[in-house]
């Protein structure tokens, strides 16, 4: 990502930048996931 930078490829930052907001996404809903599993007994 630093070499795109450098070389001023704005194509390519935003396509990292697309695909670490894609998996921070899916993290999320990964963690939401377990969450609602493990702590079933807390649901209200």
């Amino acid at each position: 990502m630093v070499e795109a930078q450098s070389r001023m490829e704005t194509h390519t930052i935003i396509a990292y930048m697309f695909i670490a907001a894609l998996i921070g996404f899916g993290i999320d809903r990964l963690m939401l996931l377990v969450e609602s599993i493990l702590l079933r007994w807390k649901a209200n």
